[in-house]
Parts: C-alpha cells; structure tokens; sequence
C-alpha cells in the first residue's frame, strides 16, 4: 500500500506501507501515517496554507481513536461520501501510478524492488497532473449529484 497527498498542483509526502506494520487499521494508521499528515499540514500552515484533511470513510481512516488523534492534532478532516471513488482525486494518482508501474517495471520483482518502483512512480506524477484533477473537482462533484440528486456531508 501507498499513501500519498497533494494539494493544487504540489506534490506533498508518500510513504509506502511497510509489511511490518500489519494491516491499516485505527492504531497503524494513526502511528505512521497521521504524524505525517500532521507534520505536512503544519508546514503548510506556517507557510501561510490553511489545509483540510480530505479521505475516505476506510475504517482506518474513520474510526473513532483515528477521529480523535486527527482532532487533537488540530487537524480538520472532510469525509468522502461511501461509494464515491470518483471524488476523490487521489483514486486517479493511483492510476496513473499503476500504469507508470505496468511501463516501467513489467517484470515481477522483489519487495525492495517493489518500494523503489513505487517511490519512483509516486515522484513522476507531474503538477500539471495535480493540477487537473483539482480543476476537475467541480464537474466530478456536479456529476455526482446529478446522478443521485443529493450530495451528503457526514
């Protein structure tokens, strides 16, 4: 697993889930990804960028101990609607990952290999790639509520 942010058109942090942590659930991912998070938000915030956490409702990611690290960290968390991958700009970094993965490294490898791989094509998403899915964010959005007539917030 990989997990990776951005926000506008700038890449932020990624760091590959490493076997030995187990499966993500509220105690892993509030011990190696939350600082992280929490680190990156922070700096923005100094540099004069305000962010909101945007994630998924994975139980991991919504449990109520995640919740409550989020919030004691001052972080300020908006929670996709289930079933909407679409939404979530993120899904499409993964696929552009995977098809840079398929290009580049078609051969099976080892898990060292694997996190290289990764890291690397993690680094060769570009801005403008960043860049418009943010600017697709409204059609995506509108999309969405056409297709349901209701966009919910929870």
């Amino acid at each position: 697993m990989f997990w990776g942010c951005f926000h506008g058109n700038i890449q932020g942090p990624g760091i590959f889930w490493e076997k030995d942590w187990g499966s993500i659930n509220s105690e892993s991912y509030c011990a190696h990804t939350v600082p992280i998070i929490h680190g990156y938000m922070e700096l923005c915030r100094r540099n004069g960028i305000p962010l909101i956490l945007m994630q998924d409702g994975a139980p991991g990611h919504s449990a109520a101990d995640t919740s409550l690290e989020l919030r004691e960290r001052g972080i300020e968390v908006i929670y996709l609607p289930p079933y909407s991958p679409d939404l979530n700009p993120i899904e499409k970094v993964w696929h552009i990952m995977k098809n840079y993965l398929q290009d580049n490294y078609p051969e099976n490898m080892s898990y060292d290999r694997l996190r290289v791989a990764v890291k690397t094509a993690w680094d060769n998403v570009g801005e403008h790639e960043f860049q418009e899915l943010i600017e697709s964010m409204q059609a995506r959005c509108q999309a969405v509520i056409d297709a349901n007539g209701l966009f919910t917030k929870y």
